[in-house]
């Protein structure tokens, strides 16, 4: 018989090998999907003897580790402003930078009772809308992706979170005219910003793995910023806040690109690693 302990330093040593970041973290959590523990008893609890199904899940899912398919696709969910997040190949990942722009509208808009209404271009996994909602209780939003995959990811979240009364969700591009559901208080958008030419400089787990067609912008990594900025006149109202997520080293760029489309209030906000991620700007 094979105990959690033996099959733990067995997996952790196959993803150090396949070049896996964290291999030890991550082979808890694989373990602790695949026998239905806490990470605590998977890390407590090394004498455990497994039987023969638990064996074939752990080393399945951790060959899928190694191949660099990314750990939030193999356990199905990914944890986002303290919420956890279904995911799928139709969507990008949230990540923790991503957090800047939640931090940022908290921060423009400290009334948690106002009655926002809040629209998220490109919504994914709805992680940006779904956790402004869980701050506002008042708030409604909107959100828009051209992927029938990620809506049905982030409905399914919405349902998860019971939000479903307060988040709509449409099919839709920057190009298309959603002012038909009215104009929005505030905006949210994460859009592709990786510059076309540029997949050999991202990891494995990023560019085998997470949708193309939500990475990569451009030959310079701009072109929805600028698509953005030139239909936001026709979705939200006269002095609206505008939140962007930014690549590294893009904050100069993407602030030009919304003062020429007459932004005023325009502030950078970094993340914790104190990479400029955020810039804002009211309409």
């Amino acid at each position: 018989m094979t105990t959690i302990g033996e099959i733990l330093n067995v997996s952790v040593e196959a993803l150090s090998k396949a070049g896996v970041d964290e291999a030890r973290l991550d082979a808890r959590l694989i373990l602790a999907h695949a026998l239905d523990l806490t990470p605590e008893k998977v890390f407590g609890y090394p004498e455990k003897e497994l039987d023969q199904d638990g064996l074939a899940r752990i080393e399945a899912l951790v060959a899928r580790r190694a191949e660099r398919e990314p750990l939030a696709l193999i356990t199905g969910e990914k944890e986002f402003w303290s919420l956890r997040f279904a995911v799928s190949p139709d969507t990008l990942i949230p990540r923790p930078d991503s957090e800047t722009l939640i931090e940022a509208v908290l921060a423009a808009y400290p009334e948690k009772n106002a009655s926002l209404r809040i629209l998220d271009l490109g919504t994914g996994t709805g992680c940006l809308l779904l956790s402004l909602l869980s701050e506002y209780k008042n708030a409604t939003g909107m959100g828009t992706d051209f992927s029938q995959g990620a809506l049905k990811v982030a409905r399914q979240n919405a349902r998860s979170f019971d939000l479903s009364m307060r988040a709509g969700f449409i099919l839709a591009d920057w190009h298309e005219n959603v002012s038909s559901f009215g104009t929005f208080d505030v905006v949210v958008s994460n859009p592709p910003y990786v510059p076309d030419g540029e997949e050999s400089s991202l990891q494995p787990e990023v560019a085998q793995y997470e949708p193309h067609s939500a990475l990569f912008a451009g030959i310079d990594g701009l072109q929805d910023y600028r698509a953005i900025t030139s239909m936001l006149s026709g979705l939200a109202n006269v002095g609206a806040s505008v939140f962007f997520e930014v690549g590294i080293n893009q904050a100069n760029a993407v602030m030009r690109i919304m003062e020429k489309a007459k932004m005023t209030d325009i502030l950078v906000r970094p993340d914790l690693a104190g990479v400029e991620r955020c810039v804002s700007g009211k309409i």
